[in-house]
């Protein structure tokens, strides 16, 4: 029944089937039922007549050694002969086997999963044509949109391969997205697969694969066999490098200008895969399968600064966010994330200003993970709120326990999982204790609300996120930026009328501004904050803030930052809940036109 999902002759004769029962339930139903069973038909013609054009093949360049094919996805748009200069790299570094390559061709150069057993069968057709035996295992090598075509395709049917690599892609979250009893990843895919990122990636971006790397190897469950499923990266390399040439328009206009060469990027490709092969093969020795070893550890090292700016974010793409009813959340569940780090262990101190306070003091703090806007009625509170408390009197140093409230935003199109869009949140909603409750509780007598709480505040938590980022970020990339980044700048907080819901939808402002020759990108953070004589007792001494991520300075300081002087284009994109929307407008209203074919096929 699953063939039934797939572009093929069971899936036309079920639209006929259907056709002929909604003729007799409902006619207008049925033509159009007919139209689509007829469209699919011509497709299948399409490709069974080679109106798509036929696949490019490249013979083994040795006599001997067991056979191998190796069939290229491409990416989107960009035609397949591209794919030859990397294609023979792999050749070069598998000589010790026969290595055939075919590299087919979609209709309108765009791939797509519901298509992927006529071509896969078209390209099986022409190798064994040209001298290839029948049977013989097959790895699949996909790029870009390519990588998501096959990986759904072969999820589907395993035995069409012995495992795939992809380029500028990466395994989808949906083979990912389950934890164990321990919280480890669950992966949820049957093949090995080889996953390639390019540093300077402008459409895959590198924060998602180093997502990839914490999920397939640093957490994943034993069971799943994180061995079979690494991810490498190729320093400088941009996302055309995967194929070679000039910039398909599409690429052109978001890809990042790369350093490296693109003959030594194919040279690394090739080499790559050569050691990925024995995690694909049986009974071969621990030697050759642990070839890869190396380019795992240096590339994961690479990934650090990433992952480690994801974790003080408390990013919810790693675990869900506990979202506990209790004001503190536990931190004995493994399966979700309780907290921000950087909310807990800085800005809550950053907030305090403790040893700056006429009296000094110390601080306890405790932050998590809860939606802001949550109303309970039967809960206490019923609202979310900091707490705060102190163990001293007024005009003595004392300790100051504190707990904060955090929720992680997340852009719309984080959940397409395309890569392309920032994956980091664009904002940590956080509810913190006012300075004057920091000070007043830590022993300060009558502090004023207009000194403690007056300036802006989170205009410093900011300036710090952004100057750990640096501090943590790798040395390449951090000089990279230095010379070629777009500067971020703070600005003065946006402050919010002492109104819930007006501070609640009211998100970072993320500007461009000219700033002499050039632009900057300025931020200011969106507070709302209460004094102690508030008129509304439960609402006393808060200053909530909207504040920048780790996590979204370092996608920053590696991608977004680079783009004004380092990309192809100078397009930019602009950080929000709807960042990206005049991209996503682009992509969706090309791929639409081209999913339906009739284009393609009226060229043929």
């Amino acid at each position: 029944m699953k063939n039934l999902l797939w572009l093929g002759p069971s899936l036309v004769a079920a639209l006929l089937v259907l056709a002929l029962v909604l003729h007799w339930l409902y006619p207008p139903a049925a033509l159009v039922v007919g139209v689509v069973c007829g469209l699919i038909a011509l497709i299948l013609l399409a490709y069974r007549l080679d109106w798509n054009g036929q696949p490019l093949i490249i013979p083994p360049t040795t006599s001997s050694g067991a056979e191998l094919a190796v069939i290229f996805i491409q990416g989107e748009g960009i035609p397949p002969a591209r794919y030859q200069p990397v294609a023979e790299a792999i050749q070069h570094h598998c000589a010790s086997g026969r290595l055939w390559v075919a590299i087919p061709r979609f209709l309108g150069d765009s791939p797509v999963p519901r298509e992927m057993p006529a071509v896969v069968a078209q390209a099986h057709r022409y190798l064994e044509r040209q001298g290839m035996s029948k049977g013989a295992p097959c790895l699949f090598v996909a790029h870009s949109v390519g990588g998501i075509a096959i990986q759904k395709y072969l999820k589907a049917f395993p035995e069409q391969a012995i495992g795939q690599v992809l380029m500028g892609s990466f395994l989808g979250r949906w083979n990912l997205n389950q934890l164990d009893p321990q919280g480890r990843t669950l992966i949820d895919y049957p093949l090995p697969t080889l996953t390639i990122a390019g540093t300077l990636d402008g459409l895959a971006r590198i924060s998602r694969f180093a997502v990839a790397t914490w999920l397939q190897r640093l957490n994943a469950a034993p069971q799943c066999q994180p061995d079979r499923f690494p991810v490498v990266a190729i320093e400088g390399a941009s996302h055309m490098q995967f194929a070679s040439g000039e910039p398909v328009p599409y690429v052109k206009a978001f890809d990042l200008v790369p350093t490296a060469d693109e003959a030594q990027v194919h040279d690394r490709i090739g080499a790559l895969v050569d050691a990925f092969l024995p995690r694909c093969l049986p009974d071969q020795s621990e030697t050759a399968s642990r070839r890869l070893e190396p380019e795992i550890e240096r590339s994961a090292a690479w990934f650090a600064p990433l992952i480690d700016a994801l974790q003080m974010e408390g990013y919810y793409g790693f675990r869900p966010a506990c979202y506990d009813t209790a004001e503190t959340n536990s931190r004995t569940n493994p399966c979700c994330t309780p907290f921000s780090p950087w909310i807990q262990e800085h800005a809550n101190s950053l907030m305090a200003a403790a040893q700056a306070a006429p009296v000094p003091f110390t601080i306890t703090a405790l932050d998590s993970f809860h939606r802001s806007y949550t109303f309970n009625p039967f809960a206490k509170p019923p609202v979310h709120v900091p707490q705060i408390s102190s163990d001293g009197v007024s005009g003595r140093s004392t300790h100051v326990a504190v707990t904060s409230v955090t929720q992680a935003l997340y852009g719309v199109f984080t959940l397409l999982d395309t890569g392309f869009f920032p994956i980091a949140a664009f904002s940590l909603r956080c509810k913190l204790n006012s300075r004057q409750s920091f000070w007043s509780h830590g022993g300060v007598s009558n502090p004023q609300f207009a000194s403690t709480d007056g300036p802006s505040r989170a205009q410093p938590i900011n300036e710090a996120v952004f100057a750990w980022t640096l501090a943590n970020a790798d040395a390449l990339s951090r000089d990279r930026y230095a010379s070629l980044g777009q500067p971020m700048c703070m600005q003065e907080d946006t402050v919010r009328p002492a109104v819930g819901p007006l501070w609640i939808w009211s998100y970072p402002l993320f500007r461009y501004q000219p700033k002499g020759d050039r632009r900057v990108c300025t931020i200011s953070a969106t507070v709302m904050k209460t004094p102690l004589d508030y008129p509304i007792a439960a609402a006393r001494g808060f200053h909530y803030c909207q504040l920048l991520s780790p996590a979204a300075a370092m996608e920053w300081i590696y991608i977004d930052g680079l783009r004004e002087q380092a990309s192809l284009s100078g397009r930019l994109f602009l950080y929000g809940p709807f960042a990206g929307l005049d991209k996503a407008g682009l992509y969706f209203g090309r791929s639409l036109l081209r999913q339906t074919r009739l284009s393609a096929l009226t060229r043929r």
